[in-house]
């Protein structure tokens, strides 16, 4: 059979599994029996009320500040320090004389500190800490006076505030990463919109240039003051109206010798060529 000292080295040696976490609950029930004889008069149970808060913060995030305590190989709100190796869930000291802050204790035993982490809410968590000094030689269990488990709730709200820091940095910066992005699209898009107008633009200026040189190619201009023009292509074709100098005609169809006119007036009529020319 198994002393407690050699169960509580394999326990420590083994990787976190739900075996272990029954592991403080199998001790102190083992422990039970001597608690009882010690103080038959107590009606409350011998095991330790220890320290119970809700925090703000994610489940997730309460958990890593609570593994981070549970590794730092210092048991808070105590005088006694530990080299051995940590649980995901617990802190275990074995070797400890006599620890400041356990309710009468005395003698070589065991200090093992316990934390269940547990989500209230998206942005609450429920954490409970428990410490106990459980002595070698009698197995007397020392409850926490509360300074154990609040110095070490300290400890994880400490970390927990570190960790929320760094995730809203963390946060912060893919938000500006964000923001430099979407600037940089906006410019991007800006950039393609004025290249757009630019092009709309020069476009226009082509189509005005190409209006102007067929305005230029269809217009004309009467020479001479009193020119006659006249009802059909022919010299005795009967006067419709005298133009006077630099009279503006678009032209309309072409003969060998006479231009088909309109004038802005809407007057439509024959001119011969001679009687006209080019605009400037």
């Amino acid at each position: 059979m198994r002393t407690l000292p050699a169960l509580k080295e394999n326990v420590l040696k083994q990787p976190l599994t739900s075996s272990h976490c029954w592991s403080f609950f199998l001790i102190l029930a083992f422990l039970a029996p001597a608690i009882a004889h010690a103080a038959p008069q107590r009606d409350k149970s011998p095991f330790p009320e220890g320290f119970a808060i809700d925090v703000k913060g994610s489940e997730d995030d309460v958990v890593k500040a609570v593994q981070s305590v549970t590794e730092d190989q210092v048991i808070h709100g105590t005088w006694v320090y530990w080299q051995g190796p940590g649980h995901a869930f617990y802190k275990v000291r074995p070797g400890a004389l006599s620890p400041k802050h356990f309710k009468d204790s005395t003698d070589i035993g065991t200090i093992t500190v316990r934390y269940v982490v547990q989500a209230v809410s998206p942005n609450r968590t429920h954490i409970q800490i428990d410490a106990a000094f459980v002595e070698d030689a009698t197995h007397k269990v020392h409850v926490s006076d509360s300074s154990v488990e609040t110095s070490e709730f300290a400890e994880i709200n400490i970390r927990l505030l570190e960790i929320q820091r760094e995730e809203q940095k963390t946060a912060e910066a893919l938000k500006q990463r964000e923001l430099e992005v979407q600037a940089r699209a906006a410019s991007k898009q800006r950039d393609e919109e004025i290249a757009r107008l630019n092009s709309a633009e020069s476009s226009l200026r082509d189509l005005q240039s190409r209006a102007h040189q067929l305005r230029h190619d269809v217009e004309v201009r009467v020479k001479n003051p009193n020119t006659e023009l006249k009802a059909a292509p022919f010299q005795r074709a009967a006067k419709l109206q005298s133009l006077i100098a630099n009279t503006e005609v678009v032209v309309e169809i072409i003969t060998p010798y006479w231009y088909g006119v309109e004038t802005a007036e809407g007057q439509r009529g024959w001119l011969r060529q001679d009687q006209v020319e080019p605009l400037p």
